[in-house]
């Protein structure tokens, strides 16, 4: 009676062959999905950050402009660049190589106040991932 026992048993064993394989492969598929997954998610923080830092450069790049044309137009000297739609052009700041600036100036006399408007632009980057910020400020000389 003992061996019949271990044979009816011994059936149910060799009917179960494979299945290990079977989990171990379906195992493998979603450990490679998952690490795929987060492979994406790397991906996609790195070009955000990237263009959080071209989006931040950008509008240091403009508000440097602008206070450069601030101390222009604040210190009026002879120096000072006639104000018009090519007050500061293609400025290209020191620490930002990949930048540049472009300033338009426009004076408004109000009351027999004059007050000149700086309006800076700060553009980084090229193609897709280019950022452009504007600044606009006004000052009375």
């Amino acid at each position: 009676m003992y061996l019949n026992r271990v044979n009816k048993n011994h059936g149910a064993l060799t009917r179960q062959r494979g299945i290990g394989l079977l989990a171990a492969l379906f195992l493998i598929i979603v450990m490679v999905m998952i690490v795929a997954a987060i492979n994406k998610i790397n991906e996609m923080n790195a070009s955000a950050y990237g263009r959080e830092w071209l989006s931040m450069s950008a509008f240091y790049a403009a508000e440097s402009g602008a206070q450069t044309a601030a101390i222009y137009a604040l210190n009026t000297p002879p120096a000072m660049p006639i104000c018009d739609n090519n007050f500061i052009n293609a400025l290209t700041p020191t620490g930002l190589p990949a930048c540049s600036i472009n300033v338009v100036c426009s004076s408004q006399t109000v009351n027999s106040t004059t007050y000149i408007t700086l309006t800076s632009t700060g553009r980084c980057g090229t193609g897709a991932d280019a950022a452009t910020r504007v600044i606009q400020v006004r000052v009375q000389p």
